[in-house]
């Protein structure tokens, strides 16, 4: 998700907050401390009012953060490893480390984390209504907890996919259709209408009430909408790939380039194969990669007496797979890092083929049109 820092570790799973969880949190805080307090209790100092915003905001993420631990625990013991929870602008997420094998899987895996904040929210209302006196600031603070949580369990259970609601949607079409990309697909196009839905509401409101909160349905419902197709996207290429190896998609028809070739030669090996990057390759050593944007950076004047070497990307600074490794898990790899292409080498250092993400996208296409056998 970039720039997050770790927070903590809660048996075993980093906890990270994302930067934009700084906005939220003074936004949050703000708005609690000159506007939500000073209103519902009055008569009290600026110090105390900052106090309880702060606190109040704290508790807010830390039923963020407990909805997600419920997701997390409950994906332990279904087998699903996960690899970190990050707090941001919107929430929070479990980043769990492989999708539920099963419908029933993700079904228990989606539901513990509403449950949880209906939980934190009955308690705490429960809390207000028998323990607390009305009109003082601890008592509205924590009403607002019970609100908020009550908030986020149903909004979460809206339906649209990737929220809560839109996997607990996928999970029983899953269960039914027998097919995890067919459900995820109905899913995504569910969620797609709430999501349009939400930032026409959005435009409504800001061309004829002319409020600003239509920016955040905007926003939010947009965000909904990218996050729905890359998630159906990353299933598409792991249901794609799966159980398949590196060695089954790279390119072994490899043209290479000599370290000591001018850019001259290059050219010419450029517009004659057509190929959108060389492995640099010396004898049985290869030296690293050389694309068309390294050679960019050179002015044509300078092609004659200019080598190959002298623009390459270096080995170590180029990723290198093993032939045996899983497709997949490679194809987001290079997809996280922005990388278009990777030398495949053996244990023995050999260059034995060349992935890069034309092969990978060509072979979904043959996949998809021939059909997934």
């Amino acid at each position: 998700m970039g720039k997050s820092f770790r927070l903590m570790q809660i048996r075993g799973i980093p906890v990270e907050i994302h930067i934009s969880w700084l906005l939220i949190f003074l936004l949050f805080s703000i708005s609690l401390a000159q506007s939500f307090f000073p209103l519902m209790v009055e008569g009290l100092s600026a110090s105390v009012y900052w106090t309880a915003g702060i606190i109040t905001t704290l508790l807010i993420f830390a039923s963020v953060l407990t909805h997600e631990l419920g997701h997390s625990f409950i994906a332990i013991n279904e087998g699903i490893p996960i690899k970190k929870i990050t707090l941001f602008v919107f929430g929070g997420i479990a980043q769990m480390e492989a999708e539920p094998s099963s419908p029933k899987s993700e079904f228990k895996v989606t539901a513990a984390g509403p449950l949880t904040s209906l939980a934190i929210a009955l308690f705490t209302g429960a809390l207000y209504y028998t323990a607390m006196a009305p009109g003082q600031i601890t008592g509205e603070a924590v009403f607002f907890v019970a609100r908020v949580n009550l908030i986020m369990a149903v909004f979460n259970l809206i339906p649209a996919f990737p929220l809560d609601g839109g996997r607990l949607f996928r999970s029983i079409v899953w269960f039914f259709s027998k097919n995890i990309l067919k459900a995820t697909r109905i899913a995504v196009i569910l969620g797609s209408v709430f999501s349009f839905i939400a930032m026409g509401l959005g435009i409504v409101i800001i061309f004829y009430q002319e409020n600003i909160f239509g920016i955040w349905l905007i926003f939010l419902g947009w965000m909904l909408y990218q996050a729905g197709q890359s998630s159906y996207s990353q299933l598409v290429f792991k249901e794609t790939f799966s159980g398949m190896k590196v060695s089954e998609v790279m390119s072994t028809n490899l043209e290479t380039i000599s370290p000591d070739a001018t850019l001259e030669e290059l050219a010419d090996s450029f517009l004659h194969f057509k190929y959108g990057a060389f492995p640099v390759v010396y004898g049985s050593t290869t030296h690293g990669l050389v694309t068309l944007q390294n050679m960019k950076e050179v002015p044509r004047e300078k092609w004659a007496f200019t080598t190959v070497a002298h623009i390459l990307t270096p080995l170590k600074d180029t990723m290198v797979i093993r032939p045996n490794r899983d497709a997949a898990d490679v194809m987001l790899k290079m997809a996280t890092q922005d990388v278009g292409r990777a030398l495949v080498m053996d244990e023995s250092g050999e260059l034995v083929g060349l992935l890069s993400r034309t092969d990978m996208m060509r072979f979904i296409q043959m996949h998809m049109i021939l059909g997934e056998e």
